[in-house]
């Protein structure tokens, strides 16, 4: 869900034509390759799409299953095994041999620490026209998709599996246990956007809460004093 997030923000700021915009770009750029510098990273998700498509495969033949969107989803699936399964090395290696993104890859833990005044070779490239920093941004965007669509899709499929149910927390809590036959991978909560509040959730091996806060101004949020109806969707393959 991080990577969801980080490529959510670079695709935003990506061709925007503004020197801050790029610069948000490859924030989140980096960001995304620290993510990818995990050695597990690649395994985990090829896991994750093998057991995806073992669980939706097993639907094909019960009543009622669209096979042709079935077909549909089994082939993305595919797809995304093979294109990792196809990608020698580390994930993100090409971009961490570019010497620009790794001059920035070191800096990023100094608070600040990408100034022009730092980076004198970083501010020169952001003086290019708008149309070559989005070219190539585009180029270092691409190199990564191979790991954004799978990651894209494993979460619709998460998301989409689950039917919501309508609850209420009792003066702003909730509390259930979790099933250890059905896991849930993950848990989606959904208030009226008129509500005050927001749902802060924790979650532990044999159950999950909810508690509902309300900012405030000064001080940290307080739990609601009031009922607090709202959706859930206990997501899971």
């Amino acid at each position: 869900m991080r990577l969801e997030h980080l490529f959510q923000q670079a695709n935003y700021s990506l061709r925007g034509f503004s020197v801050w915009e790029t610069r948000a770009t490859v924030a989140s750029l980096i960001d995304i390759l620290e993510i990818l510098s995990r050695s597990d990273l690649k395994t985990e998700m090829l896991k994750e799409l093998d057991h995806q498509y073992t669980e939706l495969a097993r639907l094909a033949n019960l009543p009622g299953v669209d096979r042709q969107q079935l077909d549909n989803i089994l082939s993305q699936l595919e797809h995304a095994q093979q294109n990792l399964h196809g990608h020698s090395g580390q994930l993100g290696q090409s971009l961490r041999e570019n010497d620009l993104l790794n001059t920035l890859r070191q800096r990023s833990s100094i608070t600040c620490g990408c100034c022009s005044f730092d980076l004198p070779g970083y501010h020169f490239w952001l003086q290019q026209s708008p149309e070559a920093r989005i070219d190539q941004l585009e180029q270092w965007y691409d190199n990564l998709s191979v790991v954004e669509k799978p990651v894209n899709l494993i979460l619709a499929i998460l998301r989409e599996g689950a039917d919501p149910q309508r609850l209420t927390a009792e003066k702003g809590f909730y509390q259930q246990s979790l099933d250890s036959s059905t896991p849930a991978q993950m848990i989606r909560v959904s208030l009226s956007d008129a509500a005050p509040y927001f749902p802060e959730v924790s979650a532990g091996k044999h159950r999950f809460t909810i508690r509902f806060l309300e900012h405030q101004p000064r001080g940290r949020p307080l739990q609601a004093q009031e009922n607090v109806d709202f959706e859930l969707w206990c997501c899971g393959l």
